[in-house]
């Protein structure tokens, strides 16, 4: 009997241990990541949130701003999050560390880091901004921070510019974040931005400080095409030829 109670309490352990795929209902209505009311596994909730290293975290479209913070129990402890487009994950701490390994940022989402006091980084992490636009594309601010403990930590950006809808030139802005950062810069490594250009789209990723803001940004800008720029140098040529005509002649 008591060997049967153990394999049992085993058991439920291992099932507890396993990973899982937690997706954002909102049914609780606080919009709070840790309240196990909000998280539903396979459609249900199990009575648990995503807190592990192992478990995936889904919030979808247009769920408001979701708070994660130190007041809750595990907080930072998430293996992947995806927020989908038109929602907001807001990292909040008086003091505590951030261990996600990845942050998918779908369409129009956005992700806050903001602290009272301070913020940790405790590992490395992607940030994974799919296929984006100009008019719509994942942002990263962590720019409230008092105490940013970066501890040398690398973020890798990675993701695709569509460029079959640009026009004209402009900027993306992807991140911005605090430049006075403790226990060892952050490392930015941009080379997973995906901007190749064509023969009418140039475009750049370029990492820029301004008033202790580092901003991540991609510029873009629409190039002609050859007949294009061959018409508008003969139209301005029979224009200036024109104005030439034009000019009255000197009185003798």
């Amino acid at each position: 009997m008591k060997l049967s109670t153990f394999c049992i309490l085993c058991c439920l352990s291992a099932g507890l241990s396993q990973a899982a795929t937690y997706v954002w209902s909102g049914a609780a209505g606080n919009g709070i990541y840790g309240d196990s009311n909000n998280w539903t596994v396979n459609g249900a909730p199990n009575g648990y949130y995503p807190q592990s290293n192992s478990d995936t975290a889904i919030i979808g479209e247009n769920a408001g701003t979701i708070t994660w913070s130190t007041g809750q129990s595990y907080f930072g402890a998430t293996n992947t999050v995806q927020i989908d487009s038109g929602s907001t994950l807001l990292c909040t701490t008086e003091i505590g560390d951030l261990n996600v390994n990845s942050f998918t940022l779908k369409g129009n989402s956005q992700l806050i880091f903001e602290s009272s006091n301070a913020l940790g980084l405790g590992r490395d992490f992607t940030l994974n901004f799919g296929t984006f636009t100009a008019e719509e594309h994942g942002s990263w601010v962590a720019t409230n921070l008092p105490s940013f403990w970066t501890n040398w930590k690398t973020v890798t950006f990675v993701g695709t510019l569509d460029m079959n809808n640009l026009s004209g030139s402009g900027t993306i802005e992807l991140a911005s974040i605090k430049s006075s950062q403790l226990g060892g810069n952050l490392n930015l490594d941009l080379s997973g931005l995906d901007i190749t250009g064509n023969n009418q789209i140039q475009a750049d990723v370029t990492q820029v400080t301004e008033n202790d803001i580092i901003k991540v940004l991609i510029n873009y800008e629409t190039v002609p095409e050859p007949a294009t720029a061959t018409l508008s140098l003969l139209g301005l040529g029979g224009l200036l030829l024109r104005r030439k005509r034009q000019q009255p002649l000197p009185h003798v």
